[in-house]
């Protein structure tokens, strides 16, 4: 992946896991199946023309959230 590709999906990675948590803090709180994986295949629909596939993508947030690993 280029470096302006790789920008691409990050910028939508931020913009989705914004888009999250913003849907999660909602009262009363919402079941996280109902609502997480609509949001990111809407946002992982805009970049899959890119090649990226949903794993990649999910991926991708997940090491920018530090949630596991360190991108090498």
């Amino acid at each position: 992946m280029t470096p302006e590709q790789d920008n691409v999906v990050r910028s939508q990675g931020r913009k989705c896991v914004a888009e999250i948590q913003q849907a999660l803090k909602c009262r009363p709180k919402p079941k996280w199946n109902a609502v997480v994986p609509p949001i990111i295949k809407k946002h992982h629909k805009i970049i899959a023309g890119l090649g990226v596939s949903l794993i990649e993508f999910n991926s991708v947030m997940g090491r920018m959230q530090g949630r596991y690993g360190v991108e090498s």
